[in-house]
């Protein structure tokens, strides 16, 4: 059984853009994924929202293009979001009150719901009220 851990759009910033916060914590993250033979999934929206926030609100245009040619080299694994996902992400959103959550995230619990996954790589503790974990806490509770 493959061990899946879904990805939201800030962990790919936090990997490239080094003035990032979390990007340290993103790499040891990374790191201890794939040592632990994880699979990081990232909905195709997760990618959309990286590479338009970089290049639009964080003006690096070289980083979002460096995202999309990893893209383009089939770097990233990839869920496409379906109809039933878009439909459950509607919902999801439906519910949420907060400006800090966007559809964008309602997609990534969609998705982690839809490939049976409890696992976020992402640093919005807004998933863990879906009862989601996120990835940096893989083993703090093991």
């Amino acid at each position: 059984m493959t061990k899946i851990a879904i990805g939201d759009a800030d962990s790919i910033i936090a990997l490239v853009y080094k003035n990032d916060t979390n990007h340290v914590k993103a790499q040891n993250i990374a790191a201890q994924l794939l040592a632990e033979k994880y699979q990081i999934i990232y909905p195709n929206t997760a990618i959309i929202e990286a590479i338009t926030t970089l290049k639009r609100a964080l003006n690096l245009s070289d980083k979002s293009h460096f995202i999309n040619r990893q893209y383009q080299k089939n770097i990233f694994n990839v869920e496409f979001v379906s109809q039933s996902i878009m439909q459950r992400a509607s919902e999801i959103f439906e519910e949420t009150q907060s400006k800090q959550n966007t559809f964008f995230d309602a997609v990534v619990v969609a998705t982690a719901e839809s490939l049976d996954t409890k696992l976020i790589f992402s640093f919005d503790k807004w998933y863990s009220k879906f009862g989601f974990k996120l990835a940096g806490a893989i083993n703090k509770s093991s």
